[in-house]
């Protein structure tokens, strides 16, 4: 007749629930806050300790903002294992120039780590937290899963699993138009030390099948809420164009603008999303018969009760670089059918011919212009009904996340 011992669930974010960004940090959570006793947040990458969260969290969730407060560390023990796993990462990986020019970024990231796994030790042991009824959990596959690796390395804690999506993904294969955006070292040490990772795509699993165990692997999708279809159209003579991204150069929806002015009909373009490049977006429609609505940085429930009260023909997203759309997620939820890139996991969302049409990674201005004219001259009713019932099968957060919250809490996943 012993008490059940406190499940405990430790989740390393980037800076959840601080800032405006991580939203679906938020919607997982509720799920998770059902299956644990206790859930602690650790927003490994936030370092303003003014700032006010900007998320409300379930009752059985706290912050464990340590990063203001970490504690001294030898720089001597650091050093010296950085030198022999840095070694072995410089042989593993692929771009053997890349290590070298940044070997001083990777030296300062990993005594950085370091500190901060030995900040998260000090936290457990002055909480009184027993290791075994604790589930660590990185969202993302980048530098809280290096420092947790540390920990596991060290014997202070038995594993951790973690979520992987693009960039903490695809490492040094990651597109970039700036090439600048690659920076995530030590890959191999943390898939040596994880014990289980599970990407967000099928196309994920699958990169990750080159070098780690399919026992370490799982696809878990990501998931989004379900607000009601989207209105059917009132009138047949405008085609109604939503996007949804940061405005930059990987984002590239200025080639939306281009591909609507030459259709020679009328058309409105909404697009939600803010950057430096907004002028080339607005520059980019020359025709009068063409509105674009530039709504800039919007909430994401506003996002949702627009798709849920105001017509939309189609979604478009033509990325250069995607790891699995959440804004698609969204749209395919109300039932509006997408235009997207071939590239990592989008075509596991838009499937060409069923909930969308999917260009080629290299689609020229003409395949773009083409795709639209296709949702011109085809009645898309069907593909309506498949983005949504696609959305239903695969995208259903209620679904996902119940599902991975209760194995999480059923699973000890100790190495």
């Amino acid at each position: 007749n012993y008490p059940k011992p406190m499940k405990t669930l430790i989740v390393l974010s980037k800076q959840f629930p601080f800032g405006h960004k991580e939203q679906y940090i938020a919607h997982e959570l509720i799920y998770l806050s059902r299956r644990f006793d206790r859930v602690i947040i650790y927003p490994h990458e936030h370092f303003k300790s003014h700032d006010i969260a900007g998320y409300e969290l379930p009752d059985n969730c706290e912050i464990a903002d340590l990063n203001d407060r970490l504690p001294r560390i030898a720089k001597w023990l650091p050093t010296v294992d950085f030198l022999g796993l840095y070694v072995r990462e410089f042989f593993q990986g692929k771009t053997k120039l890349w290590w070298l020019k940044n070997t001083r970024k990777f030296f300062a990231t990993w005594l950085t780590q370091s500190a901060m796994a030995a900040g998260l030790k000090e936290f457990i042991l002055k909480r009184g937290l027993d290791q075994k009824d604790i589930v660590y959990y990185s969202y993302w596959f980048s530098t809280s899963a290096v420092c947790l690796s540390i920990l596991k390395q060290q014997g202070v804690i038995p594993g951790f699993v973690c979520r992987a999506h693009a960039l903490d993904l695809y490492h040094e294969d990651w597109k970039s138009p700036d090439h600048n955006i690659v920076s995530l070292p030590f890959r191999f040490f943390k898939q040596r030390n994880v014990s289980k990772i599970f990407p967000i795509s099928n196309h994920g699993l699958s990169y990750l099948l080159k070098t780690v165990p399919s026992d370490k692997l799982e696809r878990r999708y990501l998931g989004v809420f379900d607000y009601g279809l989207n209105p059917d159209s009132k009138s047949a003579d405008e085609l109604v164009v939503v996007s949804c991204s940061g405005v930059d150069e990987r984002k590239r929806i200025h080639l939306i603008g281009y591909a609507l002015s030459r259709l020679n009909r009328k058309a409105r373009w909404i697009h939600f999303g803010d950057g430096p490049l907004k002028q080339q977006a607005i520059d980019s429609v020359t025709s009068n018969e063409v509105v674009l609505e530039y709504r800039g940085h919007t909430a994401n429930s506003e996002i949702r009760q627009f798709y849920a009260t105001n017509h939309v023909d189609l979604f478009v997203n033509v990325s250069s670089s995607e790891g699995l759309p959440v804004a698609i997620m969204e749209s395919m939820a109300h039932g509006i059918p997408a235009i997207g890139v071939r590239d990592y996991g989008t075509s596991e969302i838009v499937v060409d011919g069923y909930t969308g049409v999917l260009l080629s990674a290299d689609f020229s201005q003409d395949d773009l212009v083409n795709a639209f004219r296709h949702f011109i001259d085809t009645p898309n009713l069907e593909y309506r009904v498949n983005a949504r019932r696609h959305y239903e099968e695969f995208f259903n957060a209620d679904k996902n996340y119940t599902a991975f919250a209760h194995e999480l809490a059923q699973s000890s996943f100790h190495s």
